[in-house]
């Protein structure tokens, strides 16, 4: 209906960069619309991605590519490669095309890759999204670990620990996850 859909893996700095800066707009627009502050917005944030897709030396384990519904660029990624496995790092999809599941078939399409490229492990990262559970034959579970090194920590390390908790809690209760993200889009609209 859209036009021919692709998976399109750029060689070019120049299409990488160009790639990745739709990237971080549609990323931008994704956390605002949800109340998170973007993480793209400090100075040097952008730059520090484009130069490890970029550069000679890091660009053997970076790999950027996108979803192409011409001419759109449905969704994009932004992966790393190393030892057989392939982590996805940073994703974002055009929002216009979301009743389509851009981000969907484009990570059909990694997956896909990682295994015609021999790849054995594929690595969603941190978080406990629901994507995860339908792909997942393990789970590598995390541990939050806080320490005071002296006395004056003590408060700190103790507050972080009890957040962690609280928001685990929340995160995991879907009555609490949704009542707080409603909260956070409004609270990020004002702001």
């Amino acid at each position: 209906e859209f036009g021919e859909v692709s998976l399109a893996t750029p060689e070019e700095p120049a299409e990488i960069e160009r790639m990745l800066q739709t990237l971080f707009e549609q990323k931008s627009e994704a956390l605002d619309g949800k109340g998170i502050t973007d993480l793209f917005a400090p100075p040097g944030h952008r730059e520090f991605f484009l130069d490890l897709a970029t550069s000679p030396r890091t660009r053997t384990f970076v790999h950027v590519s996108a979803l192409r519904v011409r001419p759109s660029l449905a969704a994009i990624n932004f992966g790393l490669e190393s030892r057989q496995r392939y982590a996805l790092f940073l994703v974002s999809y055009d929002r216009s095309l979301a009743r389509l599941s851009p981000g969907v078939i484009h990570l059909n399409k990694l997956i896909e890759r990682a295994i015609g490229h021999g790849m054995t492990e594929f690595d969603f990262l941190v978080g406990e999204q629901r994507l995860k559970l339908e792909w997942t034959d393990r789970e590598t579970r995390l541990h939050d670990h806080f320490a005071a090194s002296s006395w004056r920590g003590y408060l700190p390390a103790m507050t972080a620990s009890i957040g962690a908790r609280m928001k685990r809690m929340i995160k995991q209760t879907p009555a609490f996850w949704s009542a707080f993200k409603t909260l956070r889009a409004q609270l990020g609209a004002v702001r």
